[in-house]
């Protein structure tokens, strides 16, 4: 068994409760080794605190031993950690950098007297804010971090114009793990954007993107902000083109994005495409352009994930008819022939609802898994789409505004190869209660793969879940 590779040992870990797998570290070295490997794996910095500032010291201490000396090393108990991390996510706030401190008023020195008596000195008024001292410490610590292989920068916070130390940040990250890198994630405004991918990073390995757009919170430089996404933002993606595999795309902007899809190339190996956005506010002058993309690459998707709902609206006959109108054309014209798994807000409208239909049905020789996001569906759509299911459906997950026996039942026969199902109801009915207690149905074939989740308290429920 000593001689399987660390990365079975590190899979069959996953598997041991956490408390469990603290009591096997002073088996062997390693059991040592596995433990910190699964406890440094991932590591996410949003805050700088006291604790914090103890982790990223940890993390540097390698760094320091081949430096100087072993003496940092020697105040951690975990030697080497920095080495053990893969995935990382770092959510600096650098709001504040750049500021210069005005002195005091000479009314305010007077306030301040009594205070510096008590060891407040005004040495204490110069010192670095929490959170320039902590991303200080970030950065030192980056280098020992060499294993790096998913990023993840958070930048919401970030001005227009960033200090020295962000671009310090910045390029410390790509020298230290950038060659390394299979998956970059990045999270703000098209301003942050722009400070990121104009630092170059080098990125070889890199073959899945994630980004996450929100508008400028202290910025109403919208044309800038909407030009930074075809200028900079869509050729930054398309340098990966050559081996993008995953894209990921969420938009909370009020930001129009059809020339931006426009300035979208073509990935030949993209498999996973995942979009969510307000379809009403980004779609406004023409949502060709998704469209464009999306048939470029519909042979090759076996992921597909488009939640265009994302800023909840009333009067959905007039808001969602154009996203109605969309999917329904788009699924009519492209046939996802490799899709493997679907998820999506078919709208609220009857057209939404039809363009989930004709997905499925020609996508029904691959489609193992998919997911109905947002929309309850009432006994008629439930049936609608049962009837067009595929057999080799494994997982599958739906809202319901009602649930009653019979459909559950017609679930465990016509989907035999399901695996999961994820079932989010809103009313049971009394019938299913009481069929599932006295078993005068198949409902067995799926009693021990369903989670059943409720949005409203329901006096059948405590019947069902003792049954």
């Amino acid at each position: 068994m000593k001689e399987l590779p660390l990365e079975i040992w590190l899979y069959i870990a996953t598997f041991i409760p956490e408390a469990t797998l603290r009591e096997l570290l002073g088996v062997n070295l390693l059991f040592y080794n596995i433990s910190l490997d699964m406890r440094y794996k991932s590591i996410t910095l949003q805050r700088f605190s006291s604790r914090t500032m103890k982790l990223l010291k940890r993390l540097a201490c390698v760094m320091f031993e081949m430096n100087n000396s072993c003496l940092i090393c020697s105040l951690s108990s975990d030697p080497a950690i920095g080495e053990r991390v893969r995935l990382l996510t770092a959510s600096p706030d650098f709001r504040f950098y750049g500021a210069v401190r005005a002195p005091p008023t000479s009314s305010l020195r007077k306030f301040l007297h009594p205070f510096r008596l008590l060891g407040f000195g005004s040495d204490n008024l110069n010192k670095p804010r929490p959170e320039e001292e902590g991303t200080r410490a970030l950065t030192d610590a980056l280098p020992a971090m060499s294993n790096v292989m998913a990023f993840t920068i958070d930048s919401h916070s970030w001005g227009q114009h960033p200090g020295t130390q962000l671009h310090q940040f910045l390029n410390t990250a790509w020298v230290s793990f950038g060659f390394k890198l299979k998956k970059l994630s990045l999270r703000g405004h098209a301003a942050s954007f722009r400070t990121i991918i104009t630092s170059k990073p080098l990125l070889p390995m890199v073959e899945e993107l994630f980004f996450e757009l929100i508008d400028n919170p202290t910025s109403d430089m919208r044309q800038e902000d909407a030009d930074t996404l075809v200028t900079v933002f869509a050729p930054f993606i398309n340098s990966f083109s050559s081996r993008l595999q995953a894209l990921t795309f969420w938009a909370w902007t009020s930001l129009e994005l059809s020339a931006f899809f426009w300035s979208l190339g073509n990935f030949p190996l993209l498999t996973c495409f995942n979009f969510q956005t307000s379809f009403p506010r980004t779609f406004r002058d023409d949502p060709s352009s998704l469209s464009a993309f999306l048939r470029q690459h519909h042979t090759r998707l076996e992921i597909l994930v488009l939640r265009l709902n994302k800023s909840p609206l009333l009067h959905a006959i007039q808001t969602e008819q154009p996203l109605s109108e969309w999917m329904l054309s788009t699924f009519q014209a492209n046939h996802f022939s490799h899709l493997e798994e679907l998820q999506l807000y078919p709208s609220a409208l009857p057209r939404g609802f039809d363009a989930l239909l004709t997905c499925i049905q020609l996508s029904a020789e691959t489609l193992h898994t998919l997911v109905v996001r947002d929309r309850y569906l009432d006994p008629q759509d439930v049936l609608r789409l049962v009837y067009v299911l595929p057999s080799n459906i494994q997982y599958l997950q739906l809202n319901v505004l009602e649930m009653d026996v019979q459909l559950y039942d017609s679930l465990a026969y016509r989907l035999p190869r399901l695996l999961s199902l994820s079932l989010y109801i809103s009313k049971v009915l009394p019938d299913f209660t009481v069929s599932i207690i006295s078993s005068q149905f198949r409902t067995d074939l799926l009693l021990s793969i369903v989670d059943l989740s409720f949005r409203d308290e329901d006096p059948n429920i405590y019947r069902l879940e003792t049954a």
